[in-house]
Formats: C-alpha cells, structure tokens, sequence
C-alpha cells in the first residue's frame, strides 16, 4: 500500500550537516534524469530574479525562494515529509507518532512534488520552490511527468491524497488505485476548500496508526467506515471515492 500526500508551497529551512542532493538516494532513480533536467531548469531560471519570481509565482518578497532554487544542488537536505510544512502535514504530525506508527509511515507515506516527481517520505531533499502550475523555460512540467505515469504507479495499490493540479502531473493509471476526493457532503459533493488539507492529515494519521493493509478502493471504504470516517464511491468516476466531512 502507497499513501500519496501533495507537497507544499512553505518548506522548513535547513537540513542536516555537510549534506546535500544526492540523486540516487531519490525514490525510483530510473526518473533520475528527469529530475536533473528540471532541477537544470529551475536552477537557471532562477539566476535572474524578476522573471523568475513572475514564473514561479511570488510576489515581491519571493527573493528568499529564487535564491533557494539557485543554490538547490548544494543545499541541505532533510527527510521529505519533515521539509514539507503546512495544515495537513500539522494535522498528520508525524513527530508525534510511536515507533510503530512511525516504522508504518516510512514504510507507506510517498509525496508528489513538481520538480522530484515520486518521493518516500524519507527521501532527503532540500527547499526549493516549483509549484504544479509555475512555468520553466521549455516543456511544461506536466509533459515532463505524465509519460511515466505507468512506471511511477506500478507494483502498490495507491490510496491518492493528492491535489487536482498535482494529481494531473501524473494521474493514477486506471486499476493501480483510488483517488480521495474530499466534499462537504455526499448529496452535493461541493469541493470543501481550505478544511481538505486537515482532513487528509488526520485520514493518514488513522491509516498509519491503525497499522491498515489496503489493496482496494472497497477495502479503503470499509475501513474508514469502521474508523469514523464517512466515504463511499463517486457515482460516474472509477477510480474515485468522496470523503465526506459532514
């Protein structure tokens, strides 16, 4: 079983002493080249600032970030899933997990990042910032991941917590998982918004402490059911169940 979390746009500074990215300690080296490739791009985009503050998306105060891309190579670097920070990554709370927990967290728990692709979440990588939707020069960071979505989701059953900008980079191939959507409710299935990020953290709290095994979308569903929470499938979309919050 594969747990997929979003990464996020704020990242904790530092990492450990004297380290930095190392290619091959990366999920899935075969996609080593493209990473480099992108990482190449992003490092040289970020030589000029202005512009690549307009292509990344920041404002004004978004100087600290292109000098973060700059200096990507030599950066430290610290696990994955304590790089990436925010309101799921709070909710789940992976420091505050037992060993046991913490062994089924390694274990299970990837991130999808636009420019790493496929990450374990302990994979060591240092902060940058590259969004799903920022814009490198050449081929957009979509038609850099989609070909290899068959090799990335092969082998595990995935359990797909990713957003929709994210999961387009490199969706589920049809059979390999299940992709979560959060709604308010099961009868209008509107889009929850900001409360999702919690949600998911907590939802993987749960699956990571209750030491679950799931290889399918209806064993996904009958366990949540006996754990409290309230899913069922998405009428008209294979591959997708509805977490309801309400």
């Amino acid at each position: 079983m594969r747990i997929v979390l979003p990464p996020s746009e704020t990242k904790t500074t530092g990492g450990r002493d004297e380290s930095h990215l190392e290619w091959d300690q990366l999920a899935l080296p075969e996609l080593t080249s493209v990473r480099q490739a992108i990482a190449e791009d992003l490092v040289a985009l970020s030589l000029d600032p202005e512009p690549a503050k307009k292509a990344l998306g920041l404002g004004a105060k978004g100087d600290d970030w292109v000098v973060a891309n700059r200096e990507l190579l030599m950066s430290p670097v610290m696990p994955a899933i304590h790089r990436y920070t925010g309101v799921l990554f709070d909710a789940l709370d992976i420091a505050g997990l037992d060993a046991e927990a913490s062994e089924s967290a390694s274990d299970s728990l990837w991130l999808f990042s636009a420019l790493f692709g496929p990450l374990r979440a302990v994979d060591p990588i240092p902060r940058y910032r590259l969004s799903f939707d920022s814009k490198l020069p050449g081929a957009n960071i979509k038609s850099r991941w989609q070909p290899h979505a068959e090799q990335i989701w092969a082998d595990d059953f995935t359990i797909d917590l990713r957003s929709e900008g994210y999961r387009a980079l490199a969706p589920l191939p049809e059979g390999t998982g299940v992709f979560i959507r959060v709604v308010k409710d099961f009868d209008q299935a509107a889009a929850v918004g900001h409360a999702n990020k919690g949600a998911k953290g907590r939802l993987v709290r749960d699956l990571v402490t209750s030491k679950a095994t799931i290889g399918s979308a209806d064993e996904l569903i009958d366990w949540a059911r006996s754990h409290g929470w309230r899913m069922a499938d998405a009428p008209g979309a294979p591959g997708e169940v509805l977490l309801a919050l309400s």
